[in-house]
């Protein structure tokens, strides 16, 4: 194989586990990213997957939520933003954009509303037609899901907030004597 040439496809790693044994390892240990119970007004249990972004959903999960995201791109906007180039004090000259314009709230699509909802399409993608329809039969609904997804990012805002495990504890590296010059 030529050295140089770059593969056309990017392999797995080696040892690279499938989402749903990363989900289980996460249940196993407790992690922040494990799947979470959402007790069911019918008594029944629904696990609902980590947030979508941590990337640990099943393939097809994984991929009915890129295709909503892809399908995003062809949604109503307000008008792109045109910036004239610019030159800086310094002399720098920064070259003309344009910026996408933001999309319009609520979202549609030709004029009209996205339906079902956007957060509801999402909560769709990731637990599947057959989960999702449990999550309604169950007398839940998405708000649901994203209170659990919220309360999940909350967790990880705060790990991220605390730092390391030692940091401000009481391990520490022991004290280096005053140099006698």
């Amino acid at each position: 194989m030529n050295p140089n040439k770059v593969p056309n496809k990017v392999s797995k790693l080696p040892g690279a586990a499938a989402p749903s044994a990363a989900r289980d390892q996460a249940d196993a240990y407790e992690s922040l990213f494990r799947q979470r119970p959402l007790e069911l007004n019918n008594g029944d249990t629904l696990m609902i997957p980590p947030h979508r972004d941590f990337g640990m959903l099943d393939d097809d999960r994984m991929a009915a939520y890129e295709e909503l995201q892809f399908e995003m791109e062809s949604y109503d906007r307000e008008e792109d933003i045109y910036i004239p180039e610019q030159t800086l004090d310094n002399g720098v000259i920064l070259p003309a954009e344009v910026r996408k314009g933001e999309l319009l709230r609520p979202l549609r699509k030709d004029g009209e509303l996205v339906k079902p909802p956007h957060t509801v399409r999402v909560v769709m993608a990731a637990l599947g037609e057959d989960e999702y329809a449990r999550l309604k039969a169950g007398g839940c609904n998405a708000a649901d899901v994203w209170k659990i997804w919220g309360q999940q990012g909350m967790e990880v805002r705060e790990r991220q907030f605390r730092g390391s495990a030692t940091h401000g504890g009481t391990v520490g590296v022991a004290a280096v004597p005053t140099p006698d010059s």
